[in-house]
């Protein structure tokens, strides 16, 4: 026993210090050191042009199909959408309304940088979405909505934020292999 106590010291000495495990780096960190190639389609995304977006279907810049957006938006009692959101703004929410042509049917992915609601918009009623995701890790699109769309002119209406600015893209979805 008491050749014990008197190695005891000398054992917790020569033992290997436990160090505390390292933190995982934060998603921004990641993001520092490594910047995933945008989505097929969205190419466009880190070329966006400032806009101010409509507070009316009167008052509403056209997108271009294929070419990224920084929407400038407006107090959500000041835009008149065009159909009525399904959901009441909360105070301090902003909107806003642009338009969009499609040359050919197929799918149109509308991709933003933050979280709102989009409404895809033709002759006076919102589409259905045919897919919801969030944006890929580390390249700036938070949410893509994807939507069945022939070819016409659209509004796109973006409502339940309470961002300033939003940065906005609409594309062609690319084509799944089957």
């Amino acid at each position: 026993m008491f050749t014990l106590s008197l190695l005891f010291p000398l054992l917790v000495a020569a033992a290997p210090i436990a160090q505390a495990p390292e933190a995982e780096p934060t998603t921004d960190q990641r993001c520092a050191v490594s910047r995933p190639p945008l989505p097929a389609g969205l190419t466009g995304w880190s070329r966006r042009a400032p806009l101010a977006a409509g507070t009316s279907t009167r008052s509403a810049p056209v997108i271009v199909v294929g070419h990224g957006a920084d929407l400038r938006l407006a107090p959500a009692d000041q835009v008149t959408p065009a159909v009525t959101p399904q959901r009441e703004p909360d105070t301090g929410e902003t909107a806003g309304l642009a338009l969009f042509q499609v040359a050919h049917p197929g799918t149109y992915r509308v991709a933003l940088g933050d979280a709102a609601w989009i409404d895809v918009v033709r002759a006076g009623r919102a589409l259905t979405a045919s897919a919801h995701s969030h944006g890929p890790a580390c390249t700036g699109i938070r949410k893509m909505v994807d939507f069945r769309l022939e070819p016409g002119r659209y509004v796109l209406q973006l409502s339940g934020t309470k961002a300033a600015s939003l940065p906005v893209m609409i594309a062609r979805a690319p084509r799944v292999a089957a």
